[in-house]
Formats: structure tokens, sequence, C-alpha cells
């Protein structure tokens, strides 16, 4: 939904004609105060890619056997957290007029939530022993540490827009992985 979004208000020709380019502005801006379409954006693009994904992933808790350890736990919990500062971008959307006004700093803040409870839930949850073993465990969790490092640090090595693109896009990919693949017993945790 989040890509769908991304890719339908960046091409609306009134988008379009105020400037905006995939490879040059933050996808933040989509959602931006003044921007045509920001309002669908940020409901769509943020909010309901955000709580869809705190569904899914809340399903990673829930399917942890009941020996689970604290890390798979605390890792599960994590990870929606994750996905509900996501959703909450779109709550505060980013004003180019004015930087450091509150909606923008607030947006800010909660991007920062969206990949600090990432890193820190992913290695948690990847790594536990009634999660994955061996390779996946680890892939997964270079996986899940890549994102925020692509979020941070990428614009060193790429385009700050293209870094924050691979983010998201390792962010979605390791969700739909890590959700679909799983093959948790089922017990209370």
């Amino acid at each position: 939904m989040f890509i769908a979004a991304a890719l339908v208000c960046g091409a609306l020709p009134e988008v379009r004609a105020t400037g905006f380019a995939q490879r040059t502005h933050p996808l933040a801006w989509l959602g931006a105060i003044g921007v045509p379409g920001a309002a669908a954006f940020n409901a769509l693009g943020f909010g309901a890619t955000g709580l869809l994904m705190a569904a899914a992933l809340a399903t990673l808790r829930a399917r942890l056997p009941a020996r689970a350890g604290w890390g798979a736990r605390i890792g599960a919990r994590l990870l929606v957290l994750s996905a509900l500062a996501f959703a909450a971008q779109g709550l505060w959307p980013i004003d180019p007029q004015h930087p450091d006004d509150a909606a923008t700093g607030l947006h800010g803040v909660v991007w920062t939530l969206w990949w600090l409870a990432f890193a820190a839930g992913s290695p948690l949850w990847a790594l536990s022993r009634h999660v994955a073993s061996g390779a996946a465990a680890w892939l997964a969790a270079c996986a899940g540490l890549l994102a925020p490092l692509c979020a941070v640090a990428g614009a060193a090595a790429m385009p700050p827009a293209l870094a924050e693109r691979c983010a998201f896009g390792l962010w979605l990919a390791w969700a739909a992985w890590s959700v679909g693949r799983t093959p948790f017993s089922r017990g209370g945790a």
C-alpha cells in the first residue's frame, strides 16, 4: 500500500507541478502541508500502511510458543511499536515552509522511533531460537539492521531520497518475510 500510495501520489500532475521528484525528495514531502493530495498520502501511505503492518506484526508475538524467551517477546512488541510509529508519521505532516514547527518536529520524532524500534526489535525477534535458525536468523537480523542504517547513514553513500526508499523497502520486505515464513507453534506467550 505504501509503495502504491507513493507512486500514485508522486505521479499526480498537480504534485509533479510543484517540483516533486522521486529521486530527490523524501517521501514525507508527498504528505507535506500545502502539497496537493497530502491528506490522501498521509492516510494511505503512512497511516493505513503502518496500521496494517502493526496488525500483521502483532501476530508474531501471538504465535510464539509459551517457552519463547524474553528476547522474542520484547522484539515482537518493538516491531509493532515500529509500525505504529510509521503510521504516526501521517498524523504530523512536515511543513516545508516552517521546518522548526511542532508538527515537523513530531514527524521527525516518530520517524526516529520507527527506525529505533525496528533496529532493536528485529534482531531480538529474529535471533530467538524459537523463530528461525542458522543462516535465516542471521540474515533476518542483518536485514533488520540494514534498514535503519540506510535511513540514518545511507545518505553518505547515495542520494538521501534513495537511502530513505531503501530503508522503507527493506522494512516492508523484512516484515513480509518474517510474517509470511515463520512456522510458530501455537501457544500462549
